[in-house]
């Protein structure tokens, strides 16, 4: 090898160096931004599951309101209420699944299954909004009638 050849490999060391600190720099950026969409995806599932444990516990409210005003003996049960509540302590304890699935599992849990669970729980969010209206539509029609009863009998 003549003295040339190792004068020309010398003169692209620095390019070399160069290009070296391009891809470092291109790595860690990716890295972060990997870990930033990983704990975005973080907040999200503890916001959702925050969310829908308070949309759970609304709905419960609600549905004691609603049956209470269609409750014809006190202390009997209205029709449902049991299935009612059942169903929202149902949703309360997989909620508490969830959660502990993300205290357990969230540190080992791929961006997958971490966007999957998120999706989950903004599609749980979504329907049970949609009963919360359906329920309040029905709580409103049940309270117009019973004030129309009310109504008709104090005409009598």
């Amino acid at each position: 090898m003549t003295p040339d050849f190792y004068t020309r490999l010398l003169s692209l060391l620095p390019a070399l160096a160069g290009l070296g600190v391009i891809v470092a720099l291109l790595a860690v950026v990716i890295f972060m931004r990997l870990q930033a969409r990983r704990r975005r995806a973080l907040r999200a599932l503890y916001r959702g599951a925050d969310a829908l444990e308070h949309d759970l516990k609304e709905c419960r409210a609600r549905l004691e309101r609603a049956h209470a005003s269609m409750n014809v003996a006190p202390g009997v049960p209205a029709a449902g209420e049991a299935d009612a509540r059942t169903a929202v302590d149902a949703a309360l304890r997989e909620l508490l699944e969830h959660r502990l699935w993300l205290r357990d599992q969230a540190d080992e849990a791929n961006q997958h299954e971490l966007d999957a669970a998120v999706a989950a729980l903004d599609k749980a969010r979504a329907t049970l909004s949609e009963q919360l209206a359906a329920l309040d539509s029905a709580q409103r029609a049940l309270e117009t009638a019973v004030r129309e009863r009310i109504e008709d009998l104090s005409q009598r």
